[in-house]
């Protein structure tokens, strides 16, 4: 009797690891680039709408591990963080027509395991994170999908560009 148990007990836990490698296979195909990027593109037109015009190509970073340093570690919700793996999107832009405070116009960071962001930075370095309240409880709807959102439920980030120096020899 023991014996049958044993044999069932290492079928099933075979059974349970290879469902898991497909499952995780399936779950790596469906973040790949372009939904990356179009999740990216969705959570910065949802906070950032007036940045998306300068948006010239789009990155996305090899995968990256949350750490202490990135937001430190004095709330339990970022603790709880630390260790996941995410992504970055970086939406460059053309610096000829317009000039950030950064080097890019919106960087949008999203969760490996789910798919949702992390954070979203634009290129004056305003920009809004998911760690207490997650993008759709802050919007009523999915980061997959663009939706409008409510008029008045988030503030959106402004449009704020850096000027180039005048030269005074013209």
């Amino acid at each position: 009797m023991k014996k049958i148990i044993f044999i069932l007990s290492v079928i099933l836990g075979t059974v349970a690891l290879y469902a898991q490698s497909l499952n995780s296979s399936k779950r790596s195909e469906a973040f790949s680039k372009s939904s990356l990027i179009e999740t990216a593109k969705n959570v910065a037109m949802t906070y950032g709408p007036a940045y998306v015009a300068y948006f010239k190509s789009a990155n996305v970073s090899d995968i990256q591990v949350f750490q202490k340093e990135d937001y430190g570690d004095s709330f339990p919700e970022i603790k709880k963080q630390i260790g996941r793996k995410y992504y970055t999107v970086t939406f460059t832009y053309d610096s000829t027509s317009v000039k950030f405070a950064f080097d890019y116009a919106a960087k949008v960071s999203i969760w490996e395991d789910t798919g949702e962001p992390l954070d979203v930075i634009f290129g004056n370095g305003m920009g809004r994170n998911f760690l207490f309240l997650n993008f759709k409880e802050q919007t009523n709807h999915s980061a997959q999908k663009r939706m409008k959102v409510a008029p008045g439920l988030i503030e959106e980030v402004p449009l704020q560009t850096e000027k180039e120096p005048e030269n005074i020899w013209n």
